[in-house]
Order: C-alpha cells, then structure tokens, then sequence
C-alpha cells in the first residue's frame, strides 16, 4: 500500500514539474537562435512576400505550424498574390507595467478572451501613409450572430476558445464594412486565431479582393518571461492598377495597428 501511494506521489509530482516545465518553454523552442537573438534585441521581424513568394518564412515551429498553413489562401495565376508577415516578442511585465494591471502573470485564457473582444477593436487607430498622421481604423466593431447578419451581439469571450467559430463585423476606414468568420484553436500555453474575410473588400467600385481571398492570421505562444506573437496577412488580390501600391500599404499598416491595439489589452 505504501509503495502505491509513493507511486502515486512520484507521478503526480512529476506530472506537475512536466507541466511546469511546458508552461515556461523558451523562445528558443519555437524559433531558431539567430531569430530569438534578432526578436530580444529588435523586438520585432517583419517580411513582405510581394513577388510571388508564397512560402511563410517567421511563422514559429509548433504544434500549429501545419494548422496555419491549412488555412492559406489559394493564389490565381492571374492575380497578385500578398503575404505580410509579423512577428514579435514582448516581455511580460513590461505589458503588465505598461496597463497598470495588478496582475503577476499573463496566462492563455487572457490572450484567448483578447482576441474575441471584437467590440474592443472599435476605435482602433493605424497610421495612414496618404494622409501621413494616425486614423481610426474601425469606427465600429462587434461580434455578429452569424455570416449573414449586421447585428451586433455580445463578445463571446467565456471558457476555452478552442473549435470556436464566430463572426464579427469591422466598419473600416478605406474599405467600409467587412464581416469576417473567425476561426480559433486553443492549447495549453498558445492561441491560434484566424480571420477570413466574407465581403469583397475594395474602395469605392472597385474590388481588390473578392470575398474569401483574405485571411489575417493571430499567434501567440505563452513562453516564459514573454509572448511570441505572429502576424500574417495572406491575399489573393485582382490585378488591378496601382494594386501593389496599395495593398502593401494597407495590409501592412493594419498589422502594425493589431499589433499596438493588442499591446493595450493587458
């Protein structure tokens, strides 16, 4: 009786130090060396693929690696094809310090309740590169019931997020209203968030790209004194005058807005 209670002790000891252990992993154990070098004294690694290439090149090795390249876009010989890749290294308690937050620790259920408050992102800012100065982004956004409606309801922010599909609405600056289907994947210490766009987005007549040729890709991975997050906007675009200009342009300056919004959120 006794050694299976000494069984017992030992594994659930072990269990817990394993736990532990996958809680705090390193940076280094989802990027090589050099890019966790270039990410603690950058902060930051930025790649725009405006020339064909199509292979992601800073997504973090995971579990998730597979699961993000599922949802790429498929690209048309006739059109251009856009990826805009991010990715990223904050320190934990410079985000708490930042918000002022009493809390000693970020866990995944914050960053999972983060990226569905879709009613937050309402007066997020970007800088616009034609107006030279910050905008606000979104005039409004929220959580829709579904991809046929235009009816706010209540964020779904409670439990896990993982297998959760929902659907937001985003009134923004240059492309009016756009719904979007959310998809999300939740493990221990990472959030997989994605967005794929229901409506054409374009300016005015004009469409650039046709509703499901976009998808915005959110990443973070918990690891021990920071989060690892990766950015990627990946397109199927028309070919249309002036498009390389401006979707460049556009793509990567929302990116960097989700990215300082995000900061904020602690």
């Amino acid at each position: 009786m006794i050694r299976v209670l000494r069984k017992i002790i030992f594994c659930g000891v072990f269990a817990a130090c394993a736990l532990n252990i996958y809680g705090q992993a390193k940076l280094e154990n989802y990027v090589n060396a050099a890019t966790a070098q270039e990410l603690r004294q950058n902060g930051s690694i930025k790649k725009i693929h405006d020339d064909g290439d199509d292979i992601l090149k800073i997504v973090p090795k995971s579990d998730y690696t597979s699961k993000i390249n599922s949802y790429r876009v498929a690209k048309g010989e006739k059109n251009f094809p856009f990826v805009y890749e991010s990715l990223y290294y904050m320190k934990k308690d410079f985000l708490l310090k930042a918000s002022n937050s009493s809390k000693k620790d970020i866990t995944i259920d914050d960053i999972s309740r983060i990226f569905r408050s879709v009613s937050k992102m309402t007066g997020m800012t970007y800088y616009s590169t034609t107006r030279k100065k910050d905008l606000v982004l979104y005039k409004k956004a929220f959580t829709i019931a579904g991809p046929d409606s235009k009816e706010p309801v209540a964020d779904k922010t409670n439990g896990s997020a993982d297998g959760k599909v929902l659907y937001c609405l985003q009134d923004d600056a240059s492309f009016g209203e756009c719904r979007y289907k959310l998809n999300y994947h939740q493990q221990d210490n990472m959030l997989l968030a994605v967005f794929t766009s229901i409506d054409n987005l374009g300016i005015g007549p004009i469409t650039g790209i046709e509703a499901g040729n976009m998808r915005i890709i959110c990443f973070v991975i918990n690891c021990d004194d920071g989060l690892l997050l990766y950015l990627a906007t990946d397109a199927n675009c028309k070919k249309v005058p002036g498009i390389k200009k401006q979707v460049t342009d556009s793509m990567s300056t929302r990116i960097d807005a989700v990215y300082k919004w995000f900061l904020k959120q602690f």
